[in-house]
């Protein structure tokens, strides 16, 4: 291709001289004209050599606070040199040939050398110790530079420490449950022997005691302990190492763990003054859920009560604050064997309200989530479900014929189901428990249509997760979110770490589910059954609103909230040589990097002049107008002499 245009553009050219060849001003235009469009056509550049004069070598030393052990060194070093040279002090915004009175806060190496270079220095001499955590990266800049930077790095490679990594435990357990508790640690700095990590109660008691070996190369060793937790309730874990003598930081050998202990079973007790179709399958469906305690009792007679289960006599009406959750099926309200009812619901305990409700009192009229008549209405009620809860989904159910007669609800209810518009499922927060309202009158049956719509225990699985909610255990979420720490710097890595559990509590995988981070959304990956990881680098500052959604099979669960604050930038506490970005530094800019003893020896090169070449590209907009504007002189030319 290069060929055919090189020959066509000497066809041109001949062709120009022969045509031209007495008009020397047209001849020159056109000439002009066919070298400029041959060159764009094949790429050529131009290339021009010049001798530019470079100004003395610049020592950047930086003056923060992670360097404080070694500028007297330094400066030392610099008072013998007696070869000329000029010496700048900088941290994070600051570049003076005066020494600061103060350590900056952070440090800006970036900035540093693009400074500098402005002063075209046959050299560049950096000491520092890497610590670079303002700006941009200063290996964005190295392809603007023409000047070395031979690099002095100071502070430990390998400095002394233990530390705890991460945690990985369950956010659940239950009573003489077994839990695995991981426990990651990184030694450094240590060339033998052994360190130990202790398991204790916040009391002060040691649970259990591993040892690790110590290494002197960065390393993690993964331990595992086993708790069985025997009360339900909180407990909090301690997890600490032995120190190590000068170890680097202290700060971060402890980490407190806490651990939900969920009661074993829920107690129920369910309640009806009339038996019907409704005691049958309903008693039905939480019996056999072998996560519940059930004491069933229905009114024989006036002031008289048997044990449905055991079809004999009670003598003794039951404690109801004793139970987790209480069931009212088909019950006269005012009337209630016992007077406490409000006032157990207020101290934490759930109730269910279902069946026909009768003479509803002042007291229950207030606290009920939807506000009833003690009168029946017959019809076909299509169920609109207007929040998903357990198996009540937005699928097609089969039609209610009997429901409680209905005036409304109240405006703090959740409202999950709708009967033609008309409230008919939902529940209201009543003191430090929770009300759970179902105002269908004829549940048994309905129930008896879903199994032949659906084939499954519909009671089973609605109630369980009902009374669920109602307990303690509704108080705790089964998707946990959570982050090793609450403050970050900007630029910073976030690593989170999600568990999913079932309903009865306990660990379950599968899930498919993402982290929300403010507006933005990050998938997050399983890596253990039902425990999951995701990471998200923060690029702004301020406060992170997080927590985490999705499915676990059908159902829709979501997580804990909490804030993370976004630092505008890490405070240097560390002085770590960062070897890896001062090496590449230097290899990038034709510089090398050199240990601190190597100051001694310092020489600096004289100042000398340097060949620069330029390269010049003609794609240019310049350029065009340049080809344009011959062709268009050339035009004019022809026109004036009457040629088109």
């Amino acid at each position: 291709m290069t060929l055919i245009t090189l020959l066509i553009s000497i066809l041109a050219l001949a062709l120009a001289v022969l045509l031209y060849l007495k008009r020397p001003r047209e001849l020159l235009l056109r000439i002009t004209a066919i070298i400029l469009i041959y060159m764009l056509i094949t790429n050529i550049t131009l290339r021009l050599t010049a001798e530019e004069a470079k100004t003395a070598p610049i020592v950047l030393i930086d003056h923060s606070m992670s360097m404080k052990n070694h500028i007297s060194h330094i400066l030392g070093t610099l008072a013998k040199l007696h070869q000329p040279h000029e010496s700048f002090f900088f941290h994070e915004s600051l570049l003076t040939k005066e020494k600061p009175d103060d350590l900056g806060t952070y440090t800006d190496i970036t900035a540093a050398i693009k400074e500098a270079s402005k002063l075209q220095p046959v050299v560049m001499i950096l000491m520092t110790d890497g610590n670079h955590n303002f700006g941009t990266s200063p290996l964005s800049i190295v392809d603007e530079l023409d000047e070395p930077i031979y690099i002095y790095g100071f502070g430990e490679e390998r400095p002394r420490d233990i530390s705890i990594i991460d945690v990985i435990y369950p956010v659940y357990a239950y009573p003489d449950d077994t839990t695995e508790i991981d426990l990651i640690v990184e030694t450094s700095g240590f060339p033998r022997g052994r360190g130990e990590a202790i398991m204790q109660l916040v009391s002060g008691k040691t649970l259990a005691t591993q040892s690790f070996p110590l290494s002197d190369v960065p390393a993690r060793n993964q331990l595992k302990y086993v708790y069985v937790a025997k009360e339900p309730g909180t407990t909090s874990l301690k997890i600490s190492l032995t120190p190590q003598s000068n170890e680097a930081s202290y700060n971060n050998n402890q980490h407190t763990i806490s651990l939900n202990v969920i009661e074993d079973k829920i107690n129920v007790l369910y309640y009806t003054d009339h038996l019907s179709f409704n005691t049958k399958f309903i008693l039905r469906a939480i019996t056999q859920n072998r996560n519940l305690n059930v004491s069933a009792i229905s009114r024989s007679s006036v002031n008289r009560y048997q044990d449905i289960e055991q079809r004999s006599e009670v003598t003794t009406l039951p404690d109801i604050s004793k139970f987790d959750v209480i069931i009212f099926d088909n019950v006269s309200l005012g009337a209630l064997p016992w007077s406490n009812v409000s006032n157990v619901a207020e101290q934490g305990k759930g109730i269910v309200l279902c069946g026909f409700l009768e003479t509803i009192n002042a007291r229950w009229r207030e606290i009920l989530p939807i506000d009833v008549l003690g009168s029946t209405a017959k019809g076909v009620f299509r169920l609109q479900v207007s929040e998903p809860f357990s198996v009540l989904t937005n699928e097609r159910h089969p039609p209610l014929k009997s429901i409680q007669r209905i005036v409304g609800s109240k405006q703090d209810a959740s409202i999950i189901a709708r009967a033609d518009n008309l409230p008919l499922v939902g529940y209201r927060v009543h003191g430090r428990g929770k009300i759970f309202q179902i105002c269908a009158t004829d549940l048994g049956t309905w129930h008896f249509l879903q199994h032949g719509l659906r084939e499954h225990d519909f009671l089973h699985y609605f109630l369980g997760d009902v009374i669920r909610l109602l307990s303690p255990m509704g108080k705790h979420r089964r998707l946990v979110v959570n982050s090793q720490r609450r403050e970050y710097a900007i630029g910073a890595t976030i690593d989170f770490s999600l568990q999913s559990y079932d309903r009865n509590f306990r660990r379950a995988g599968g899930g498919d589910f993402f982290l929300v981070a403010d507006e933005q959304k990050i998938p997050f990956y399983e890596v253990g059954e039902g425990f999951y990881e995701a990471s998200f680098v923060v690029k702004d500052t301020g406060t992170l609103h997080v927590s985490a959604q999705g499915q676990l099979g059908e159902e829709k669960l979501a997580s804990n909230e909490f804030d993370i604050n976004v630092l505008a930038r890490a405070v240097e506490t560390e002085s770590r040589l960062n070897r890896v970005l001062l090496n590449r530094l230097a290899e990038a800019t034709n510089g090398r990097l050199f240990s601190p003893k190597q100051t001694d020896s310092l020489i600096l090169p004289e100042v000398a002049k340097k060949q620069v070449s330029r390269v010049i590209n003609l794609h240019s907009p310049i350029v065009y107008f340049v080809v344009l504007f011959l062709l268009v002189a050339d035009w004019i030319l022809r026109r004036r002499r009457g040629i088109t």
